[in-house]
């Protein structure tokens, strides 16, 4: 297993439009701030989608929290929020014994553009379950980087999240910038440059939970 890059804690607001089988459906919300990544994610699809899938939510909504030390080389605590587990985990790193080197799902987006230069990594991967999901577990995932496909604006690089032999998402990574991500089951996502583009055209509880203090 090889130690990941170090988490690069310079500060940033940034968001994404998410999509669900192609129609704008959610957001992405990455704030760094003080050596804290907060990341919301929600999306609610329309009825047409609902009744053509039974296995979506009414809607989604999650938040995380990671902690990092000052020097970015690992994270003090994290923890998870979601509608669908309705459950709050908290997870300090230290006293739960974890190895510095593992890495929480929601901070891979951190490290994806240092492994995109690297040619790639493998880490244990922290996911952070609800109580009701048993035990921590932290299944070994390999950040496999390949040569994005042409078009856009320039050469980049393909990052997918493997684990226990599924691709978990797939990144697009130019320039040091993550430009597009795949999360599967039709859901990916897309930097936009304002708040607003995020949200445009949304429900209002989503734009609620967009708005709720940081």
């Amino acid at each position: 297993m090889t130690a990941h890059p170090a988490f690069d804690l310079t500060p940033f607001d940034r968001w994404e439009s998410v999509t669900l089988d192609g129609e704008h459906a959610g957001f992405l919300h990455r704030h760094l701030a003080a050596g804290v990544l907060t990341t919301r994610m929600a999306f609610q699809p329309t009825g047409a989608q609902r009744r053509a899938r039974a296995d979506l939510p009414e809607r989604y909504l999650a938040q995380a929290r990671v902690a990092f030390t000052d020097d970015g080389a690992t994270w003090a605590w994290c923890d998870h929020e979601d509608s669908v587990t309705a459950q709050r985990v908290r997870i300090d790193r230290e006293r739960v014994g974890l190895d510095p080197d593992v890495v929480p799902s929601w901070a891979e987006h951190l490290v994806m553009p240092a492994v995109a230069a690297a040619g790639g990594a493998e880490h244990a991967r922290l996911e952070e379950p609800s109580p009701l999901q048993g035990p921590l577990r932290m299944p070994r995932a390999v950040l496999r980087v390949g040569e994005a496909p042409a078009g856009g604006d320039g050469p980049g690089r393909r990052v997918e999240v493997v684990s226990e032999g599924h691709v978990l998402a797939v990144h697009m990574v130019r320039d040091g910038v993550v430009v597009a991500s795949d999360w599967g089951g039709g859901t990916t996502s897309a930097p936009v440059a304002t708040r607003a583009a995020a949200l445009e055209g949304l429900p209002a509880d989503l734009h609620t939970f967009a708005g709720l203090p940081l």
